[in-house]
């Protein structure tokens, strides 16, 4: 390991728990999906991509605002990083508080209007995940911002095994259905994850008072209001299409679908890793003065991780039916397009980073809102016609438009800096 760069040594350090973590979740999510069946599970989807939209609004934009301003002074400046990082949490826990407090009182209009009927008891349940999950999930950026990566694998390994743990517990008494996996494996896992988080934190960065939090509040939504819209419009795009294909085609197939789609993103788990490794990276100025070497060390563990997701497209059929049965059957097909999207995501996510090293988050926030709207364009015009193909066509269409704009500002913006610089010289002259 100690010949490796630093950003290859911490990608690898979180991508090992990553490919634990996959394996736990994988075991939860087969519990779950042969438990509940196509139809629960169907349900089950909606109500998580409902909290993935609900959950990245209350999010606010903090977390890697967070992240990149607690980098920028750690460890240099412990003093101020400790205080950046206590305001962090409670902003992020207030924020929280406050989104899920609204949803849950208008979660009868949210189910009855945007869910096809939806029980709302049920929604309400997995809203109130969402701050269990804020809490937990604000001591583990803070982790990222100092570079303790092991620390914040071992949070992520503890969340995962505890899921599979208890949902294997749960289906051994019988109990395994959407209330007791809503709570149980929702909330519960979470609470035991802030509760580890908590004794691994550095001393001075444990919860507690900070004099300045409105001042820090300012700095942070300054830099996290357009983070928070990339995030939001992101998560849209990320969920948006079961929501929608609730919509046209009955709940057996949108559960075939959000199968699929799960699997994706559980074989992503290297991409994430290497996007959570690199994001406190950019925040520096080498990335900046140096864009080409950062892109080729880039592709080239984007490279290596796309040959992986690519190898696992002739092995989908067999696996899917044999393990969760043939009622998931449709799944394959489904999984095996969306692996050839994220293989396109892997590719381009170092690149996607380089708006945040050259303090454009508008432009991140730019090409996500774009990403959504075009998801949500095609899967409207092409699901009513082709269903869950509909929303694998509008799913592969965002990332294409959304990567379009960021070459092409990021191109613009280099061409008029090589303009300034050539009119600065001539002055000089």
């Amino acid at each position: 390991m100690a010949a490796f760069d630093p950003i290859t040594r911490g990608w690898a350090v979180v991508t090992s728990a990553g490919m634990a973590r996959l394996g736990l979740g994988f075991i939860a999510s087969l519990l779950i999906a042969r438990a509940l069946g196509p139809a629960d599970f169907g349900v089950y989807a909606v109500l998580a991509a409902t909290v993935g939209i609900v959950g990245a609004l209350a999010e606010g934009g903090l977390t890697e605002a967070a992240v990149l301003r607690i980098a920028a002074v750690w460890p240099a400046v412990p003093d101020a990083a400790e205080q950046r990082a206590r305001a962090f949490f409670w902003l992020r826990l207030w924020v929280s508080v406050a989104v899920v407090a609204l949803s849950c009182a208008a979660a009868g209009l949210i189910a009855g209007r945007f869910l096809d009927g939806v029980d709302e008891g049920l929604l309400r349940w997995a809203l109130l995940g969402i701050v269990a999950t804020a809490a937990s999930g604000a001591l583990s950026a803070i982790l990222q911002a100092t570079g303790a990566f092991g620390r914040m694998s071992t949070l992520t390994l503890i969340n995962t095994g505890f899921t599979a743990l208890l949902a294997a517990g749960l289906a051994a008494l019988g109990q395994l259905n959407l209330l007791s996996a809503l709570i149980v494996l929702g909330i519960g896992t979470s609470l035991i994850t802030f509760g580890a988080a908590a004794g691994m934190l550095p001393r001075g960065m444990r919860p507690g008072p900070v004099p300045h939090i409105r001042r820090e509040a300012r700095e942070l939504l300054h830099t996290g209001r357009w983070l928070w819209l990339a995030s939001l419009f992101a998560m849209l795009t990320a969920n948006a299409e079961v929501l929608l294909l609730n919509r046209w085609v009955a709940l057996p197939l949108v559960g075939a679908y959000a199968l699929a789609l799960s699997l994706a993103t559980k074989a992503d788990v290297v991409n994430q890793s290497l996007y959570t490794v690199l994001l406190p990276g950019v925040a520096g100025q080498d990335v900046r003065d140096r864009p080409r070497g950062y892109l080729r060390s880039g592709l080239v563990r984007s490279g290596v991780v796309a040959l992986g997701l690519l190898g696992l497209i002739p092995l989908a059929g067999p696996i899917i039916v044999w393990l969760y049965g043939p009622s998931y059957a449709p799944s394959v097909v489904f999984f095996q397009l969306l692996l050839g999207v994220m293989t396109f995501d892997v590719l381009l996510t170092p690149f996607l980073l380089l708006p945040l090293a050259y303090r454009q988050p508008k432009l991140l926030a730019a090409a996500d809102a774009l990403r959504a709207v075009t998801l949500i364009g095609v899967a409207v015009a092409l699901m009513p016609a082709y269903g869950a193909f509909g929303a694998v066509a509008a799913r592969f269409a965002s990332h294409v438009v959304g990567a379009a704009l960021v070459a092409i500002a990021l191109y613009s913006g280099r061409q008029a800096l090589q303009v300034q610089h050539k009119e600065a010289a001539g002055v000089l002259k």
